[in-house]
């Protein structure tokens, strides 16, 4: 009796195995179908943007450099000129001053903060940083950290390349001691600026969405020039640099 108690105890349990499995393998082959429907989905919205992207742009445009963590540069060759004071590339002096005079118009005067700066100049600020962190007694790890958060890295900067400037609203800027501070946001000019970089060919490099592409945190003063058309595409699409450059080198792959 014994013995047909244990076949029977031994039949449930091969049974419910069974049962168990074909329950694991339909939650599998759901989650499986899913994920595969997402994944279409992602492509199909790929080649949509692929298909939009501005004719006549090509990744290798000079206003298009990505420069980061990722991709380093030494010092780059251009010509140079200032605005304000403020040295950036050449090429792009006419729209940051038609920017800058547009928010003055606004009612939204601007401080032109920086522009370009050299490989040499940009591993100064990074051993500044370094240093402020430490001295608020922050330990060195933790002070390398905060100012990888913040602060690009020497040959990943975009300063170098001449085409990104650090803009604030000036009211709101000298109200703060001129520092560049993420909640700049929070005002109209900073808003403003932010609305319509787009205008001039502009985009805020930095954005909140965009952290895990451009390796940097929030910036609400960086602007970057990449061209009308790039600009308006990347806002509307809410695209990094480093996004817009990548759907670029598909549709050139495309078209070999």
């Amino acid at each position: 009796m014994l013995k047909n108690v244990i076949l029977k105890s031994l039949a449930l349990v091969s049974l419910a195995g069974v049962l168990g499995g074909c329950s694991a393998s339909n939650a599998s082959s759901k989650a499986h179908q899913t994920s595969a429907v997402k994944t279409a989905a992602t492509q199909s919205k790929r080649q949509k943007l692929i298909k939009a992207l501005p004719k006549g742009v090509k990744s290798t445009d000079a206003d298009l450099i990505v420069v980061n963590k990722w991709h380093k540069y030494n010092e780059l060759t251009f010509h140079k000129a200032a605005v304000g004071g403020v040295t950036v590339r050449k090429s792009i002096v006419s729209p940051l001053t038609a920017f800058l005079n547009g928010a003055e118009k606004a009612g939204y005067p601007a401080t032109l903060v920086s522009g370009y700066r050299s490989v040499q100049y940009q591993k100064e600020v990074w051993n500044e940083s370094i240093e402020n962190y430490e001295a608020q007694g922050k330990t060195e790890k933790q002070a390398l950290k905060l100012t990888k958060e913040y602060v690009a890295i020497p040959r990943g900067s975009e300063h170098q390349t001449g085409l990104a400037a650090d803009v604030m609203n000036a009211n709101w800027f000298n109200a703060h001691n001129s520092q560049l501070l993420s909640s700049s946001d929070k005002a109209k000019g900073q808003q403003w600026l932010i609305k319509h970089a787009p205008d001039y060919g502009f985009v805020l490099r930095f954005t909140k969405s965009g952290a895990k592409s451009t390796g940097i945190d929030y910036e609400s003063w960086h602007f970057r020039y990449v061209g009308k058309s790039s600009a308006a595409f990347m806002v509307k699409h809410n695209l990094t640099l480093e996004q817009y450059a990548k759907l670029l080198q598909a549709r050139e792959k495309a078209a070999k």
